[in-house]
């Protein structure tokens, strides 16, 4: 009789054996939720066009004054507060698109926004990075290398979100060259610039169409990479992510308008407080960046999180936090634009914390209608770390997951009645006809699981999931193959690079 461990290592060779998967398009299989239903969403709405109107927003852009007060909005320019007008809040917010494509380098992992689709992105700006053998530490060059490479071999990874750490042994002010070039060759999914300030976005711009083999026309066309713009909740918005945004919006790219409330620290401690003023900083930059460029793509970005009281850290996948998302998918929903949200965890280490709190996490973006999920593959201690360990644990989780089934499939109803009067009382399906076609591909299998019973697991070594985790993350890598890219290009890439840094040498930069 071949043992269960047998077998599962038999279909582990026939998969090792096939070409290995590096990109699976995932889309939400069930409707979003509710927490606020259309009365309480309307109330949301109105309650922040208090804020926006009442109170305002604070710039601290004079740039953006001047365009500010031509529509309609009262600017102290003692102070840069904005109080906005409600009709023209609405009337500018309603010219974001409800969902646009966003072109990969390989055509094959461009990916949609909007409708059902649900897009998981990398972890992003971690300042240190994790792995069982070699510890946590600052993060370097060569990890962010590693981790994109990783990032490359994942199929539920989408996009490239960012650094997945930050490779802080490279200067600050040339670091968006090496990462540019880094993305662009490592890689060929999509992924993202650094809008803070212009220099970086132009410098992105310029290379991904050096990278992509595209001209000014073909970038514009459709959007090509994103940026964050991260609000200083509460209620100010901060110079350079606002400039970078609008060289963005400018060039067809698309922004991430996304502040950053932590109930009880950031934003009012209730969940009302949190979603209003929430709500209120994402329409309000919104309607700005709309004022500047109409018809620009942008998100509206949640990142509503809980704070522990005792401590002050963020607590990430609890309760709060996907109430938090559902109803700030259902004012996405409002204002019909697509929807990111995050996945993170506050765990200090790959261990059942970790696992519940990002399931928990997976489960809000399904939950709340998300587009793009930022951060889902890897982030954890209150986003200070990126794991290695736990990257393969989301990816895990990511494809559970999407493996539910929304509908149950009858059309095998006759083989089954078949199946049951074959067996008969009291006996077993495991050798049944029915059973034997099917048991390969009829149950999705866990790549961090063991099901082997005790004795099994025990005479292999009592492995652990981080245990597991540590050998899959090894085995990917040493599988990487990097994406072709023409040698003219890369060439076009490397001379690209090296005048920029002359020409930026140790210059502060815009």
């Amino acid at each position: 009789m071949v043992r269960r461990g047998e077998r599962r290592r038999g279909a582990a060779a026939q998969l090792a054996a096939a070409p290995r998967e590096l990109f699976r398009p995932m889309k939400r299989k069930f409707a979003p939720s509710t927490v606020l239903g259309e009365e309480q969403t309307h109330e949301v709405h109105r309650l922040s066009m208090r804020i926006l109107s009442e109170i305002g927003l604070t710039f601290h852009a004079q740039s953006a004054w001047d365009t500010l007060e031509a529509k309609g909005c009262a600017v102290d320019r003692e102070t840069g507060n904005v109080r906005f007008d409600p009709a023209a809040v609405e009337h500018f917010v309603a010219m974001a698109p409800g969902a646009f494509d966003m072109a990969a380098r390989d055509s094959a992992k461009t990916v949609h926004f909007g409708g059902d689709s649900i897009v998981w992105g990398s972890a992003s700006s971690a300042p240190n990075v994790l792995d069982q053998e070699r510890g946590r530490r600052p993060g370097t060059g060569a990890d962010f290398q590693e981790l994109l490479r990783l990032g490359h071999m994942m199929p539920s990874l989408h996009v490239m979100g960012g650094h997945p750490v930050e490779p802080i042994d490279r200067p600050p002010n040339t670091r968006h060259l090496d990462s540019m070039f880094d993305w662009l060759t490592l890689s060929d999914k999509v992924l993202r610039v650094y809008g803070i300030g212009t220099t970086r976005v132009e410098d992105g711009l310029e290379m991904i169409k050096i990278g992509y083999g595209i001209d000014e026309v073909e970038l514009n066309e459709v959007p090509h990479t994103m940026s964050v713009l991260n609000v200083n909740s509460p209620l100010l918005v901060d110079e350079p992510l606002l400039l970078g945004s609008i060289a963005l919006a400018r060039r067809g790219q698309a922004t991430i308008v996304s502040p950053v409330a932590m109930s009880g620290a950031m934003s009012p401690i209730t969940a009302s407080g949190s979603l209003i003023q929430h709500n209120a900083e994402t329409i309000g930059v919104s309607a700005y960046l709309q004022m500047e460029v109409p018809g620009a793509p942008l998100f509206y970005g949640s990142l509503i999180a809980a704070v522990d009281m005792k401590s002050g850290a963020p607590a990430m996948g609890v309760p709060e936090v996907v109430t938090g998302a559902i109803a700030a998918g259902e004012m996405a929903r409002f204002y019909d634009m697509p929807y990111r949200t995050w996945l993170g965890s506050t765990s200090n280490t790959v261990d059942s914390q970790a696992a519940y709190e990002s399931m928990m996490s997976i489960m809000s973006a399904h939950m709340g209608g998300a587009h793009f999920v930022h951060h889902g593959h890897g982030w954890m201690q209150g986003g200070l770390t990126t794991s290695f360990e736990k990257a393969m644990l989301d990816a895990d989780l990511i494809q559970m997951y999407d493996a539910i089934r929304p509908t149950i499939d009858f059309s095998d109803a006759d083989e089954v009645i078949d199946a049951i009067a074959e067996v008969g009382a009291g006996g077993h399906f495991l050798g049944s006809s029915h059973t034997m076609s099917r048991y390969q591909t009829e149950f999705h299998t866990p790549e961090l699981s063991d099901w082997s019973n005790y004795e099994l697991w025990e005479e292999q070594g009592s492995t652990r999931v981080i245990d597991r985790a540590t050998h899959a993350w090894k085995e990917l890598l040493e599988a990487y193959e990097p994406p072709p890219i023409d040698d003219a290009i890369r060439e076009e890439l490397v001379d690209y690079v090296a005048r920029r840094k002359t020409e930026i040498g140790t210059a502060d930069i815009a």
